[in-house]
């Protein structure tokens, strides 16, 4: 009998500075997860500077090198961790660009973000901006389809401290990480066993945009 295949699960990190708390938190949540039996692939703030996204207009931003990997990380998720600092109180342009390309997905068999879990990690200096921060990127995961986990997190202020590996030194702050995370790996496996991996090349896909506004 063949075992299960092995969940695939994204990270994106929404911070354009090396080093940040954000772009730390992500590669520890990503750490933990592949430690418990699943594949990742991590984007972190540089790996995500693409052109602006223009609807309707393909061309050369599907061609870009990085948006034809990130979308094809995308595409073969089973779950999705969105880690963004909070800038003026929503998420980084940076991470709304890059999500914004998910559109690009529409016509693939598993459009856009469908049926998938998404984890969301807000990173603020105060708990008023990592709230706003958080519900703003649950608002975007529903709106790509995906399923926001039951838990988000927010991680403000002193909580957001960490140690030199980028673990968090709050025991209150990692603990609700793993619950996350936790549910982001259940909601994945089941996904992963359910969902047939259509064997299609993303450059055979058409890319159609449902509405230009």
């Amino acid at each position: 009998m063949n075992s299960p295949p092995s969940p695939h699960v994204v990270f994106l990190s929404g911070s354009p500075h090396a080093g940040s708390r954000a772009n730390r938190i992500t590669q520890w949540c990503a750490r933990w997860c592949e430690a418990r039996g699943v594949t990742v692939s991590v984007f972190l703030g540089k790996d995500l500077e693409f052109p602006f996204y223009r609807p309707g207009v393909p061309g050369d931003q599907v061609r870009h090198a990085g948006v034809v990997r990130f979308l094809a990380a995308l595409a073969a998720a089973d779950g999705v961790v969105l880690v963004s600092p909070a800038y003026h109180g929503a998420i980084s342009g940076l991470l709304k660009n890059a999500l914004d390309y998910v559109n690009n997905l529409a016509a693939h068999p598993r459009p856009f973000l469908d049926g998938r879990a998404i984890g969301c990690v807000a990173v603020a200096a105060g708990e008023q901006g990592a709230a706003s921060t958080l519900t703003t990127m649950r608002v975007v995961g529903h709106a790509l389809r995906g399923w926001p986990t039951p838990l988000g997190v927010t991680v403000a202020g002193e909580h957001a401290n960490l140690d030199a590996d980028g673990v968090p030194r709050d025991p209150s702050t990692r603990e609700r990480l793993q619950t996350m995370l936790g549910q982001v790996l259940h909601l994945s496996r089941v996904h992963s066993r359910q969902t047939p991996r259509p064997d299609q090349d993303l450059d055979e896909v058409a890319l159609p945009v449902q509405d230009l506004l």
